[in-house]
């Protein structure tokens, strides 16, 4: 599992660290980090010129209602060809809203590194022939990204259940933010003839998908620095990833091993070329707090549900304006962990206490300014 700074690794870091459970890891490969100097004072806010109209999202993501999939595919040969992915032919079925079964054929194969190596089902990437997808619930997709559970039991289904929230409650509090959609799925193995698992996952939105409704464009590029950001977007997308803990994300630099930028964040160019930064991949978060998750041991933090801001320095006006969407849907963030009934009561009260811990930071300048200020990048 790599770690990406958007601040570097400094001394004096404050973190939160109540009710945490610690973890060590050793080995490291380096870590490339790539800072800017920027200091950003009020954040910006998008003129009316910047605003486009958006399009609809598909009809796939307009509901939140978990989707029953049944995926066959030669899910053997996926896993052992994960160091070189390539894809494999396969077939995606469900139940349509008349009761008629729908089949759809795709392409199948393994993605995520970090995950694959720590699980034993692969996260899949799915793509579909667009022209075959008319008049069904995937029309209009293309690609999508599988976040598949990562071993059979419950304790790693409770995973894909609060990653799934994550991007729930950024969909609160910004419509910068890519949709996801609870899926059930059974995998059948086509080699092997047989069913091979089952369990929770997510379909993501595509990023070419989102970034067409949006209006905006893909930036392909090595590393970025932040002054080419929206700075009100990169605030609040410092603060989502304080609030779930998640410090496995650069908008300046790219994973280790690829070319363009960044780890975890997609960077989008506005009509009038301004980047947004759009996050994605939180299972590395300590609101998730999965079992393989383990801090870079530079961050000074023993484990993932310490909190640990890595964001761009704000004053304090800027950083109050990123707080705002937290504290207007406050309840119905709390609401979506207290009613989504796929959790259990052990997860769900985990979430709510990592959730009223950020409030409480929140709510005293003083642990704000040490969470917020002293170790923000310059």
């Amino acid at each position: 599992m790599f770690y990406y700074s958007e601040t570097g690794v400094g001394i004096g870091r404050f973190v939160e660290n109540k009710n945490s459970r610690m973890r060590r890891k050793s080995n490291l490969p380096s870590i490339v980090v790539c800072l800017a100097s920027t200091v950003v004072g009020v954040a910006s806010q998008p003129s009316e010129a910047q605003v486009t109209e958006t399009r609809p999202v598909g009809a796939l993501f307009a509901d939140d209602a978990p989707l029953a999939l049944r995926l066959e595919g030669p899910f053997a040969a996926v896993k052992r060809s994960a160091d070189d992915p390539q894809y494999s032919p396969a077939r995606l079925s469900y139940v349509g809203s008349d009761g008629a079964a729908i089949a759809l054929d795709l392409r199948v194969r393994a993605r995520g590194k970090s995950r694959l190596a720590a699980c034993s089902f692969p996260p899949l990437l799915l793509n579909f022939r667009t022209g075959e997808l008319d008049d069904t619930l995937l029309e209009g997709q293309n690609r999508l990204k599988l976040v598949t559970h990562c071993e059979p039991r419950e304790t790693n289904a409770q995973w894909v259940h609060l990653e799934y929230l994550a991007y729930r409650v950024l969909n609160l509090v910004t419509d910068s933010s890519l949709r996801a959609r609870p899926v059930e799925v059974t995998y059948f193995d086509t080699e092997r003839e047989r069913e091979v698992a089952s369990g929770p996952g997510i379909l993501l939105e595509d990023e070419e998908q989102f970034a067409e409704r949006q209006n905006w464009q893909l930036i392909k590029e090595q590393t970025l620095k932040r002054a080419r950001y929206d700075q009100s977007a990169l605030a609040l997308v410092g603060t989502f990833q304080y609030f779930i803990g998640n410090t496995d994300w650069s908008a300046v630099a790219p994973s280790t091993g690829t070319s363009e930028c960044c780890h975890n964040v997609i960077p989008l160019a506005r009509n009038d070329g301004v980047l947004v930064p759009v996050v994605y991949d939180f299972d590395s978060s300590g609101i998730v707090d999965t079992s393989y998750a383990l801090p870079d041991e530079r961050l000074g933090i023993n484990s993932v549900r310490q909190r640990l801001y890595r964001g761009t320095c704000l004053d304090p006006a800027a950083l109050q304006a990123s707080f705002e969407p937290f504290q207007t849907h406050r309840q119905e963030i709390r609401a979506l962990y207290e009613s989504y009934p796929k959790l259990t009561k052990r997860s769900r009260e985990s979430a709510l206490t990592y959730i009223d811990q950020f409030y409480e930071v929140l709510a005293d300048p003083k642990r704000v300014e040490r969470a917020f200020r002293s170790g923000c990048s310059e």
